[in-house]
């Protein structure tokens, strides 16, 4: 695996604000297909109380809320403005009301210890620096409940080894263009993080596709 270029979250938050719009037309649909298959293998019962970490634009997150009870709230945080106001309109238009929606930032969530029965985070951890990967892991265990299910998916690729063509692509762009263009997404493997973190039953899906991606299925001990 390649680690980031050296872009920081405010970089990012930046990017990801100017481009929600575009980002919910032109690349959301493609990852949608990847979505179903993780939020199917969370295992989502309809009085889980469900934390989404980086909704986007919310198609995920409104499948997550279309599989809890009515009266259930499922909550979501991302870093970027832009994307959460689409994603209320994702929620409102499909004619739900039993979501909350805030800003909020993964190495930091603020939620208290043992809340969640399942929290989701997709296509996050590959724009992430190594470094951070273990602080966030951490932060998703502690608002887990003991049992609790974590679901990541993420920018992939099938094994480890040699440079895939998109990790060369990136190391070779100029920063603007990686950034700007490529989102500051590389792939990564995730696996190994999620059960140095203290995750068990830890099994990994790798996607095949448009944009080739893992599935990490994990449970809080």
């Amino acid at each position: 695996m390649i680690d980031t270029r050296p872009f920081d979250s405010a970089q990012i938050q930046r990017v990801y604000d100017r481009r929600s719009w575009l980002y919910g037309k032109l690349v959301a649909p493609f990852e949608f297909r990847n979505h179903r298959r993780a939020i199917d293998k969370a295992k989502i019962q309809p009085a889980d109380k469900v934390l989404e970490v980086a909704v986007g634009p919310g198609r995920a997150f409104l499948e997550i809320v279309k599989r809890i009870d009515r009266d259930n709230i499922a909550f979501g945080v991302d870093a970027a403005p832009g994307m959460l106001s689409i994603a209320r309109h994702t929620l409102e238009t499909a004619g739900y009301e039993n979501f909350n929606l805030s800003e909020g930032d993964a190495r930091e969530l603020g939620f208290e210890n043992d809340t969640f029965d399942v929290l989701y985070n997709a296509y996050m951890l590959d724009l992430i620096p190594f470094a951070d990967m273990p602080g966030i892991l951490a932060e998703f265990h502690r608002v887990l409940k003991p049992g609790g299910r974590l679901v990541l998916l993420n920018m992939s690729k099938k094994k480890d080894g040699g440079a895939s063509w998109y990790e060369r692509l990136y190391g070779r762009l100029p920063a603007w263009l990686v950034l700007n263009v490529m989102g500051a997404c590389r792939p990564v493997l995730m696996e190994g993080f999620v059960k140095e973190a203290g995750f068990v039953d830890v099994k990994r899906e790798f996607l095949a596709g448009v944009i080739p991606s893992e599935i990490i299925v994990g449970v809080r001990g």
